[in-house]
């Protein structure tokens, strides 16, 4: 039923994979070129959800590139997905499953691919505690519910899917970027900060909270409600993705 949809999964993957061993294979050669230096020798504690965060960049990015898989069906292939013996729902629902299985794995890919390029400059002792748990959840959560955003974006169009998918990055963070105005009794930036907050509670990358400073999603006191909101988020595009598609007519 989902056998394109498979093999477009499984070329996503592979070319995720060609890219990340050609920087590791890079990094290496960085590696034998760096004279060695004693804060580089022995184990360094680190926990596993930084490397969670390379993990999650990277099924974001597979999210992005398998995020218009009905827009895909629309583009001269809708009359195939028609005659196929089984309702459009279920099509819909298998399809995204197959995606969500890419991206999960993708998770896994880049998870091991940062555990490995940590590996050659600083040899990492991992840990595991509950925080780590709770963000290999929003490492699966996110993606899924950026892939469903972008699913419902372009499920009812035929062409030019490829620039919501190209825009979509940009699009996001000058949004999170402007809703961190401050008003500062401006009335403009008042207005700007108001509309894009506003925006910005539909984008699942602001709930994702990256740490630049120790590289680590994080886990403070709202992570519950973060959670939870991108999993709304997730069904919701979800739902709409599906009842758009459904609609369309060969």
């Amino acid at each position: 039923m989902v056998y394109v949809e498979w093999l477009r999964v499984r070329g996503t993957l592979k070319w995720t994979a060609i890219v990340l061993g050609i920087l590791f294979v890079l990094a290496c050669v960085a590696r034998v070129a760096i004279p060695t230096h004693s804060h580089m020798e022995g184990s360094h504690e680190m926990a596993f959800g930084y490397f969670i965060v390379f993990g999650a960049v990277v099924a974001l990015i597979v999210a992005t590139m398998l995020g218009a898989p009905f827009a895909r069906e629309n583009d001269g292939h809708l009359e195939v997905a028609l005659t196929k013996p089984i309702d459009r729902v279920g099509l819909a629902l298998m399809t995204i499953g197959v995606d969500a299985t890419g991206i999960v794995a993708a998770l896994a890919i880049g998870t091991l691919f940062g555990i490995g390029l940590h590996t050659i400059f600083f040899p990492p002792w991992i840990t595991f505690h509950v925080d780590d748990a709770i963000t290999i959840v929003f490492g699966i959560v996110a993606p899924l519910a950026w892939y469903a955003m972008l699913a419902a974006a372009t499920s009812s169009l035929r062409r030019g899917y490829g620039a919501i998918l190209g825009i979509a990055w940009p699009v996001a963070a000058v949004v999170a970027g402007l809703s961190l105005v401050d008003p500062n009794d401006n009335s403009l930036a008042a207005l700007i900060h108001g509309t894009f907050w506003t925006l910005s509670r539909i984008d699942p990358l602001v709930y994702m909270h990256f740490q630049a400073v120790d590289m680590k999603m994080g886990t403070d006191q709202t992570w519950l409600a973060r959670l939870t909101m991108l999993a709304i988020l997730a069904a919701g595009y979800g739902i709409a993705a599906v009842a758009q598609w459904r609609r369309v007519e060969a």
